[in-house]
């Protein structure tokens, strides 16, 4: 079944959600108590179990936002007339943002093995990289990539380059992001593009 999306949702739930992400990302969801949630919602705890029955609950809600949020990022990106190299960059600098805005500490338990949220993350992870998976294909049978690079080979270099953008040392020498995007989308797209005289 498709998520909704925040805005179809009724108002206070809206807000319930939307003070458990604010929470979620800053704290983790261990650390973050349904009370604090209605508080910061402005919302009574009575209407908060009208909506949800747990903190899981809510946190899965939360998950299912922020990748739908993503996905309209994604295909909105896809339906722009723009370059195939910049279309890359995009794709880069939307996966960096995705990751700033879930935030380390929510991350980290998310990726925690132990986190009854674990699988359920990993699910909405690999639906994503399916879609990268499909771009990258068309990318290729439309002759933008070489045909010889094996998509299983290129997807892994690009969860590399997703980690590299938010390196340190990377930082260090050049502060912004788009910056950073772009020079990382070029020396991507370099390698396993086509060139023009490859006809």
């Amino acid at each position: 079944m498709e998520t909704p999306s925040l805005d179809q949702l009724p108002k206070k739930q809206q807000q319930l959600i939307e003070s458990a992400r604010d929470l979620f990302c800053l704290h983790g969801i261990r650390r973050v108590t349904i009370e604090e949630i209605c508080k910061n919602a402005q919302v009574s705890k009575m209407t908060y179990y009208k909506y949800f029955s747990n903190k899981l609950d809510i946190a899965r809600a939360v998950i299912d936002v922020m990748f739908s949020e993503g996905l309209q990022h994604y295909f909105a990106m896809l339906s722009e007339p723009s370059p195939f190299a910049e279309k890359v960059e995009k794709i880069l600098t939307l996966t960096l943002a995705q990751v700033h805005a879930v935030g380390a500490t929510l991350m980290d338990e998310l990726m925690d093995g132990e986190s009854p949220l674990h699988g359920y993350f990993l699910a909405k992870q690999k639906k994503t990289r399916e879609l990268s998976l499909d771009f990258f294909r068309t990318a290729q049978k439309d002759g933008h990539i070489h045909s010889d690079i094996r998509m299983p080979v290129l997807l892994f270099m690009l969860d590399q380059l997703s980690d590299l953008l938010n390196h340190p040392d990377f930082i260090q020498i050049m502060p912004n992001i788009e910056d950073r995007a772009s020079e990382l989308a070029a020396l991507f797209f370099h390698g396993f593009s086509r060139s023009p005289s490859q006809g």
